[in-house]
């Protein structure tokens, strides 16, 4: 099959995990573009969540004909069918989803010539845990099933471009629109007094505002030096812990947290206060993100101002709190 140039059929698109938060806003950034959008879902209850005009495929992400189908005539791929969750999920579906998947995906591109895809992949790739800034040279260390199934399937794809021009992103944690719901449970922890700092709060959590995100890849879309390319993608600022919980308290006006707890302690009893393993991933990492490379290459510079994007949360929160 001859190499499909990117923007030789015009724009059209290809979102798997089209039902999801991250795959619903990508499609509706593309719509806003000009974009003709097919999208990959599961199940075909799930059709009703994608937004006016886009073009449904229902199937499995390892369905070959299925992801042929939806490779047909688009010249981007947006791949960001994936299973997140692993305290839901096990380690066989985490790699059948998140490895075999891509894999499969990637076998359809060449098979119908597409040759453009972008993949969100995670900051999860480094480990929970590291105490250097990490840039995109920084040694790949997952420390858990998600951030090793996420490396793997880049690994798949870095493999085989050959077949496709690639960008992937290292994705910091994602909050605003349709990502509410881990920072809704903590904002009503911190309301209630029943929050804790882990630790000694000073660790360091990396985060990126939805828009900032989407602006990124339409970036990485728009220019060609970003093909072959690996980029990390949060704010670009270094929050600790406790500079995040105190702010939402001082934004929920109420006091802020004054006791810690230990870390290992918090593990222990983390099911019996609503915690789960993924959301303790991310209040419990310390990791310093480095985005220069991104910054330099693609000229991407982060808008969101995160107390102005907190307060829109509390007041949804609160809103939803009295409803």
């Amino acid at each position: 099959m001859p190499r499909q140039k990117t923007g030789e059929k015009g724009k059209s698109a290809f979102v798997t995990g089209g039902s999801g938060k991250l795959g619903r806003s990508v499609i509706e950034r593309l719509l806003g573009k000009g974009y003709s959008v097919k999208a990959l879902v599961n199940k075909k209850e799930r059709i009703v969540v994608l937004p006016a005009g886009v073009i449904p495929i229902v199937g499995d992400i390892n369905d070959s004909k299925v992801l042929r189908t939806g490779c047909e005539d688009v010249d981007l791929v947006f791949h960001s069918a994936a299973i997140v969750s692993e305290y839901r999920s096990t380690t066989d579906a985490l790699i059948r989803t998140n490895v075999n998947g891509t894999v499969t995906l990637i076998d359809a591109c060449r098979d119908t010539g597409v040759r453009r895809m972008l993949f969100p992949s995670t900051i999860d790739v480094y480990g929970r845990v590291r105490n250097t800034v990490l840039d995109e040279d920084s040694k790949p260390m997952p420390s858990d099933k998600y951030g090793y199934s996420k490396l793997l399937a880049e690994e798949e794809i870095t493999k085989n471009s050959s077949n496709v021009d690639y960008t992937i992103f290292r994705l910091a944690t994602v909050y605003g629109d349709k990502f509410e719901a881990q920072f809704f449970k903590m904002f009503g922890a911190i309301k209630q007094n029943r929050f804790r700092l882990i630790g000694s709060g000073d660790n360091h959590l990396a985060i990126i505002h939805i828009n900032d995100l989407l602006d990124a890849l339409l970036l990485a879309i728009d220019n060609p030096i970003s093909i072959g390319k690996i980029y990390n993608l949060s704010d670009g600022t270094d929050y600790t812990q406790k500079f995040l919980i105190n702010m939402a308290a001082d934004l929920l006006r109420v006091s802020r947290p004054s006791k810690n707890i230990n870390p290992i302690i918090v593990k222990m009893i983390a099911k019996k206060h609503n915690l789960d393993s993924d959301e303790l991933r991310f209040i419990t990492s310390n990791r310093i993100i480095s985005i220069k490379k991104i910054r330099e290459e693609l000229g991407f510079s982060p808008k969101v101002d995160v107390i102005k994007a907190a307060k829109e949360l509390v007041v949804q929160y609160s809103a939803k709190a009295q409803a």
